[in-house]
């Protein structure tokens, strides 16, 4: 990764703690924690947008994820992406899934003026599709992001990481998954 490409080690403890938010939230708080290394913000924004596609070149859904789309999909839900992810990489992420004809809007909270945990983007991205937000559910993998989706008035179905699954925060998710192979069609009537 690019920060340890500069010397800092990024620990669970520390991925745990940045993981949804969003990227230069994330490098102000690695800034705070490794004061002697020369992190500069955007020449390090710049190498973790370049890794991460790179990474996306291979990359893989996630077990149950396209699954998951189709059966919203087929429901006749309105889908859309409300991620803390720069908009580079949810469209490189899309483009590598041939998945962008699923969602109807797809909003990053780099353009909000706040962040996960704060319900901006949620909010946003429940505009965009003409849906009161409490009519939506949220399909999340962060605590930030479960949070936010919390804020905003949505349903939540969390899918932690396998790392992530015990930690209580999570047990303010309307639904707690192992994997999206879990979901299936009555989880939308419920």
């Amino acid at each position: 990764m690019a920060l340890e490409e500069l010397g800092g080690r990024l620990t669970l403890a520390i991925q745990l703690e940045t993981t949804g938010l969003r990227l230069n939230e994330a490098i102000l708080k690695w800034r705070a924690l490794f004061p002697a290394l020369d992190l500069h913000p955007e020449r390090l924004r710049d190498r973790l947008i370049e890794l991460v596609k790179g990474r996306m070149a291979t990359a893989e859904a996630k077990p149950g994820a396209l699954r998951s789309l189709e059966i919203c999909r087929d429901a006749g839900c309105r889908l859309a992406i409300a991620s803390s992810s720069m908009p580079e990489i949810i469209e490189a992420a899309l483009d590598r899934l041939s998945a962008r004809s699923y969602f109807q809007a797809v909003v990053s909270a780099e353009g909000e003026e706040h962040g996960k945990p704060h319900p901006a983007v949620y909010l946003s991205a429940a505009s965009a599709l003409g849906l009161d937000p409490r009519s939506c559910i949220a399909f999340e993998d962060s605590v930030h992001g479960l949070r936010s989706a919390k804020a905003a008035g949505m349903h939540c179905i969390a899918v932690p990481e396998e790392h992530n699954r015990s930690r209580s925060e999570y047990g303010i998710a309307d639904r707690i998954f192992h994997s999206l192979e879990d979901f299936h069609p009555g989880h939308l009537l419920r």
